[in-house]
């Protein structure tokens, strides 16, 4: 029994740094100042403005998790979907004012990390017709080098009066040592790798002490934090809510459209824990249906802004903004931006 933990401990570590890294993405030809035009909707009080960092083509071969090799053959041919051509989608950042002009940053994009083909968030911040400057808080739902390097360019914060917040279970594992007990030499180097680059990107900002970590449940700027682990340790989802109405940031909790509603179980190899992501997407999926929640995610096509509708017990189907289904309700015009209300609870990070 210990054998068994011992080996579904180095496989879940294993697998949440070698995360983008080990061929799972292909570069595709798309570069980052080609980004696709902004989009922008109203959510009550708040507009959301959706930032299209750039594209990623995922290996199918990663959506191979809690499904034998047969049944994933199976879903593939039921979905039409192809089990050896990269499968292409968005990496999609978002941000929100809100009815004072306060502007918060939903992840930041891949920044210098990954190659020409990201790093275009803060080009379309400014395209929107927004400073880096204004940006008051970020919010990160994780530490994926995809979601975090978009805050630092050459050592300098991009977004110099923010103030960047961080599950403390996350940040607690990247910077904690214990993380590279149970792996092999290789996968220690590219963790290691993984690690610097999270590092790096946080570094301005603890320089000037404006890095927070929050538990799970505190509010920031009106957005809950709402616990969504699986994909890493510390994963969160930032929901917003208007006279019952939801708005959900969710994160990396799915990775395909065409896949992973129909089959919510189905989870991606570079999951940290792949069998709580199966489960969680499912919890979630069922939540927001019932709720009709509008949903805002990091990987789907952008602008990634939609609703989820369930057809089937454990079944479900994506129906993004613009479809019959999901009309987008149009923004109104940007208002200039002032400081941002105070964060509650949060604490410094050391």
């Amino acid at each position: 029994m210990k054998k068994i933990l011992l080996v579904m401990l180095l496989a879940a570590w294993s697998g949440l740094c070698i995360a983008h890294t080990q061929g799972d993405e292909a570069a595709v030809a798309h570069s980052a100042d080609q980004a696709l035009p902004l989009k922008s909707i109203q959510f009550g009080p708040y507009k959301i403005t959706a930032l299209h960092d750039g594209d990623m083509a995922l290996n199918p071969a990663v959506f191979d998790q809690n499904f034998s090799q047969q049944e994933v053959q199976a879903i593939f041919q039921g979905q039409s979907a192809d089990p050896v051509k990269p499968m292409q989608t968005s990496v999609n950042a978002f941000l929100i004012e809100d009815d004072l002009g306060n502007l918060t940053l939903i992840d930041s994009g891949a920044g210098n990390c990954e190659g020409n083909h990201r790093g275009a968030a803060v080009q379309q911040i400014a395209a929107a017709g927004y400073k880096t400057s204004d940006v008051g808080t970020v919010l990160l739902t994780h530490l994926h080098p995809d979601h975090v390097c978009g805050i630092e360019n050459q050592t300098k914060a991009v977004f110099p009066f923010a103030t960047v917040y961080v599950s403390e279970k996350e940040l607690s594992y990247w910077l904690s040592e214990n993380t590279l007990a149970h792996l092999t030499a290789d996968q220690q180097a590219q963790c290691t790798s993984t690690a610097a680059q999270i590092k790096a990107a946080l570094a301005p900002y603890h320089q000037i002490r404006s890095v927070r970590t929050f538990k799970t449940g505190a509010v920031i700027n009106g957005i809950e934090a709402v616990e969504s682990a699986g994909h890493t340790p510390g994963h969160v989802s930032y929901q917003l809510q208007y006279q019952g109405r939801h708005l959900v940031f969710v994160g990396d909790i799915v990775h395909s459209a065409n896949l992973q509603f129909e089959y919510p179980a189905l989870s991606v190899n570079f999951d940290f824990d792949p069998v709580q992501s199966g489960k969680n997407r499912e919890h979630f999926f069922k939540n927001y249906a019932a709720q009709d929640s509008l949903i805002a995610a990091a990987h789907l096509p952008f602008p990634g802004i939609g609703k989820i509708k369930q057809n089937k017990a454990g079944s479900f189907e994506w129906s993004p903004i613009g479809s019959p289904a999901t009309p987008a309700t149009p923004a109104t015009p940007a208002t200039p931006a002032t400081p941002a209300t105070p964060a509650t609870p949060a604490t410094p990070a050391e």
